[in-house]
């Protein structure tokens, strides 16, 4: 299957056990064992600011979105052999879609439309203007 919208709730507490003790989402926040992720959707791998990678990381070349993530998130080690990251993976798709699901919601909306598709821009704002009441609709 794929990724699809997960609950945002069971991702951040995903994050929270999983993830937390290596990465920060803030921006401004500092690396820990693993790279601070605000922004990683539309950046390409090994290319967080300040963070040493392995080359394994840096040559994968491949642009995270909510697709490679849910792939990556499978299993870290196959998806890019030479990996330093030691987190096993998360094998239940929904694990990752609820975890991917947080990541985009928790890390800068805004830095996620790294896109030129106008509609798609449109579609989350009106995404994020019904479901958040604090942003203004129209």
């Amino acid at each position: 299957m794929g990724y699809s919208a997960g609950d945002e709730q069971k991702g951040a507490g995903l994050f929270k056990t999983r993830c937390a003790q290596c990465h920060t989402v803030g921006a401004g926040e500092p690396n820990k064992v693993g790279p601070n992720l605000h922004g990683i959707f539309g950046r390409k791998s090994g290319q967080a600011e300040g963070f040493s990678y392995t080359a394994a990381n840096v040559n994968k070349g491949v642009t995270w979105d909510e697709e490679t993530l849910f792939q990556y998130l499978e299993n870290p080690k196959k998806y890019i052999p030479g990996t330093k990251m030691a987190f096993a993976g998360l094998k239940k798709e929904k694990d990752r879609s609820d975890l991917i699901t947080y990541l985009k919601k928790s890390i800068s909306w805004f830095i996620y439309v790294y896109t030129t598709d106008v509609d798609r821009i449109f579609a989350l704002y009106h995404e994020r203007s019904t479901t958040h009441h604090h942003y203004p609709t129209q």
